[in-house]
């Protein structure tokens, strides 16, 4: 398949949205899409809802807005295994922050017992990275840059649509640069070598966060308070993240208290940010 040339490998676009960040901390997969495509045509497409076998976080539904209604009468993971399993054959995966959606697949298929898949993957994350310098790396944002529609986004389906688009783009714009992609591991090699299922120990933070972490720069969040239970809006500049038992801690310096402030990532709402 390394050889193969790109019109004629079958991609499965690919998003998962989850009840958190962390598969291993005991975060689930609460809807998944996959659209199949060649040489740009769609094929076919897998969507669905997931009971995540626990409650809806706040955090989470602030992101996606799949709330406990919504998946309570949806299959289990266990029930649409082998659906997933046989989207993907055949195919190569395209995610954006491919690690993220591998690390809970290998989690959900190794909570049932079964091999992950052993497809090629390809991230439009890395090679966001690697191949062009836009202010945030987040799949919303690249596409807004590119004029891109973001209809649907931070759903499963509105992500790998968004996600076909900003690939679609990239082969383009990179031809146009004189950038010779015409096999798959052209494409391999552009974004820095093969993504794999597999457990990661890396601390995966939300690209807005991580970006603001390595630019200095200002975000502004809505904390849920672990007191009192009350939200309050912060503007905030992140220092560093840190591990504490089940929890990470994200210490920033918060222009409300005007002092340094630990924050709990799970108890961020929402976060975006500000010049």
């Amino acid at each position: 398949m390394l050889y193969e040339n790109l019109s004629d490998i079958n991609f499965a676009f690919l998003d998962v949205e989850t009840t958190g960040l962390d598969p291993y901390l005991g975060d689930r997969v609460c809807e998944i899409a996959i659209l199949k495509t060649r040489s740009g045509k769609i094929l076919d497409k897998f969507e669905t809802l997931i009971n995540p076998g626990r409650g809806m976080p706040p955090q989470a539904v602030s992101v996606n807005g799949i709330t406990n209604e919504m998946v309570k009468n949806a299959p289990f993971f266990r029930d649409i295994a082998w659906d997933v399993l046989n989207s993907l054959k055949g195919t190569v995966i395209v995610a954006h922050n491919a690690s993220f959606d591998l690390g809970f697949l290998l989690s959900e298929f190794s909570n049932i017992k079964f091999l992950p898949p052993e497809n090629m993957v390809i991230d439009t994350l890395s090679i966001a990275r690697r191949c062009y310098s836009f202010p945030s790396n987040s799949l919303g944002k690249i596409a807004r840059h590119l004029g891109i529609s973001v209809v649907g986004e931070h759903r499963a389906f509105g992500d790998v649509r968004i996600t076909k688009e900003v690939f679609e783009h990239f082969l383009l714009d990179l031809e146009r640069r004189g950038i010779r992609i015409k096999r798959l591991k052209d494409m391999l090699k552009l974004q820095g070598g093969p993504v794999v299922f597999e457990k990661s120990d890396e601390l995966v933070l939300l690209p807005v966060i991580e970006e603001a972490l390595r630019a200095k720069g200002k975000l502004q969040i809505k904390y849920l308070s672990a007191y009192s239970e009350t939200t309050s809006t912060r503007i905030i500049e992140p220092i560093e993240v840190n591990l504490s038992g089940s929890y990470t801690y994200l210490l920033a310096f918060c222009h409300l208290r005007k002092e340094k402030c630990s924050f709990r990532l799970d108890r961020i709402l929402e976060v975006k940010t500000i010049s």
